[in-house]
This record gives structure tokens, C-alpha cells and sequence, in this order.
């Protein structure tokens, strides 16, 4: 039943229909238009369709631009907090660089150093073994004699790429242990090199009195008298000799017995022709009856450097060299010296 009525509630709409009049002001007719209800309604239909669809194109649209400002304020401040995160990571890359140059600066610092301190070991060691005279290392060089201009490898490297990949507080905290370390370096260095050039000075002055001690036998020959009370072969009597007498042909280079100055040279009594020589340190060394001098007074000699020749001059039962050592001046026993 219901679908027949619906039937006719379908052509009773069908039959209506929409009259549209036009009403001339002259004596033209009246014009009418008839559009049935139906169109009309599809037509409602239609603009209320297109202007739900404007609406809400029209929400969306406002509602993209929304989001997109929105959004466009957040790129502003993440770029804004970006710039600010940049200038204080420019900032603490400065600092990096110059703490590292800083750095690089005392590495070759440091290498200068170590350079400096194993030269002035080296010069230790050539001190000690008598390969160096002690008087020309009296004075101790001054590290600035050394090269300082050297590049090393690790200062070759660009500085502010070192820490990219560290964090900042890291980069800094790393920087500052490395300066500290460095500091500490530097001043082991200086500490070491009090000690070594302290040890210089202690041995040169141990070489110099080596080579003023002496040391050796003053010519070729042989002990024909020894040190202590003996007869005296010209007076008989028993009285103290002082030295050691060495049998030599006439002519046989006598050399001192150490480095020196001579004190005396010439005639000296019974001794004859004689050479005395201050090696300093409190010890004198004496060479008596020689045949000919070749040292005069004040000169500088050298230990094994020819000073006089063997012979009989003086109070002399033969050609001989009679040979004292003197300590703080008083005569002893020259053969602990000799041998």
C-alpha cells in the first residue's frame, strides 16, 4: 500500500511545476515560463551542494594556512635557536683554536727542550769520557741556540677540525687537560734541565781535575831510586828522598804528567836544570837534572806534551830524570801516580 501511495505522491510532484511570468509594461502578451519542481528541487539540491563544498574548501584552505604559519613561526624560532647554538659553538671553536695553538706552540716548546736536554747529555757523557775539553764546556749553552722554527706534523693540522666530533663541554675539558699536561711537561723539563746542567759543572770539574791529576810516567826508563829515606849515593848519608829517580839515555823526552802551568823554569840547586808545574787542585809535579828545558815559566801545557829531555845536570851520579808529586806541598810517594 505504502508504495502505491508513494507512486502517486511521485506524479502528483511530477504534474506541479514552477511558473515564472513576465509581465510587459506595453502591449506586448505575457510571457511565462514553466519549470517543474522537480528541476527546482535538483537545483536547490545542486547550490546547496556547491556551497557546502565552497565552505568547506574554504575551511580547509583557512585551516592549511593556519597550520602553515603556525608551522612557519616554529621554522623561525628552531632557526632562530639554531643561529644562536651556532654563535656559541663558533665561540668555543675560537677558544679551541687558540688553546690548541697555544698547544702546538709548546709541543715545540717541548721538542726544543728535549732536544736541548739530550744534546747537554750527550755533552755530559763526552765530558766524562774526556772527549770534550771541560774548559770550552765551562760556559752552558742557552736553549735558544737550538733550532725552534721546526714544524711538527700534529701542528701541521688545521686546529678547529680537530673536536667536530666532540661536544663542546668535552672539547673544552679535553683542551684544558692537555694544556695542564703540557704545563706539567715544561716544567719537568726545566726541573730536568737545573739537574742536568748542575751535573755539567759537576763534571767538568771532575774531568778538569782528572786531567790536572797526575797520571802516567813522565819518561821512558826504568826505577833506579825509590820514594823514602835512603843513602845518598855522593854525601852516604841516610836522608829522605822525595821522589822517584828513572834511568833514561841523555836526549829522552820527559812529557808532564798532567795539564798545567809551568811555576819554574831553569837551574834549581842540586836538581839542575828543572820544570816545576802547578796543575791546580793542590797538586805540583817536579822534573829535576834534565839536559835541556823547552817550557819557560807561565806557560799552559798539556798532560803528555813534551817539557824537557833526560840528563845529568845538577848534583848527578848519571842520566836520569828525578820526579816529585807534591799534594797541598808536601812530597808524596809519585808511584801510586806513575802506575
Amino acid at each position: 500500500m505504502w508504495r502505491k501511495a508513494l507512486k502517486r505522491n511521485l506524479a502528483k510532484k511530477r504534474g506541479r511545476a514552477l511558473t515564472i511570468m513576465a509581465i510587459p509594461t506595453g502591449d506586448e502578451s505575457v510571457k511565462s515560463l514553466s519549470i517543474p519542481m522537480l528541476w527546482v528541487y535538483v537545483g536547490i539540491a545542486i547550490v546547496i551542494g556547491f556551497g557546502a563544498f565552497i565552505l568547506s574548501s574554504y575551511l580547509g584552505m583557512t585551516a592549511t594556512v593556519a597550520r602553515s604559519y603556525k608551522e612557519h613561526l616554529g621554522k623561525d624560532a628552531y632557526i632562530e635557536q639554531l643561529s644562536k647554538d651556532n654563535a656559541v659553538l663558533s665561540s668555543i671553536n675560537k677558544e679551541n683554536e687558540k688553546r690548541l695553538r697555544e698547544i702546538s706552540d709548546k709541543l715545540v716548546q717541548l721538542e726544543t727542550d728535549l732536544a736541548y736536554l739530550d744534546s747537554l747529555s750527550g755533552e755530559i757523557t763526552e765530558i766524562v769520557k774526556g772527549k770534550k775539553s771541560p774548559t770550552a764546556s765551562a760556559s752552558i749553552p742557552s736553549r735558544g741556540d737550538y733550532e725552534r722554527g721546526a714544524v711538527l706534523s700534529y701542528q701541521r693540522e688545521q686546529p678547529g677540525t680537530l673536536l667536530l666530533g666532540s661536544q663542546p663541554d668535552e672539547s673544552l675539558s679535553l683542551v684544558t687537560q692537555m694544556t695542564n699536561r703540557l704545563e706539567e711537561l715544561q716544567q719537568s723539563t726545566s726541573k730536568m734541565e737545573s739537574q742536568l746542567n748542575s751535573l755539567k759543572k759537576s763534571a767538568a770539574s771532575y774531568r778538569d781535575k782528572l786531567n790536572r791529576t797526575p797520571r802516567g810516567m813522565p819518561t821512558r826508563g826504568r826505577v833506579t831510586s825509590r820514594y823514602g829515606s835512603r843513602r845518598h849515593p855522593l854525601t852516604g848519608r841516610t836522608q829522605m828522598h822525595e821522589g822517584i829517580d828513572l834511568g833514561a839515555p841523555t836526549g829522552t823526552p820527559i812529557v808532564a804528567t798532567a795539564d798545567g802551568v809551568v811555576k819554574f823554569s831553569g837551574l834549581r840547586g842540586g836538581y839542575g836544570r828543572t820544570v816545576i808545574i802547578d796543575h791546580g787542585y793542590g797538586f805540583q809535579t817536579l822534573y829535576g837534572h834534565a839536559s835541556k828545558l823547552v817550557v819557560r815559566s807561565g806557560q799552559r801545557v798539556k798532560h803528555g806534551q813534551v817539557i824537557a829531555y833526560v840528563g845529568s845536570s845538577g848534583v848527578s851520579t848519571g842520566s836520569h830524570l828525578h820526579y816529585e808529586v807534591h799534594v797541598s806541598g808536601r812530597p808524596v810517594n809519585p808511584w801510586s801516580y806513575m802506575n
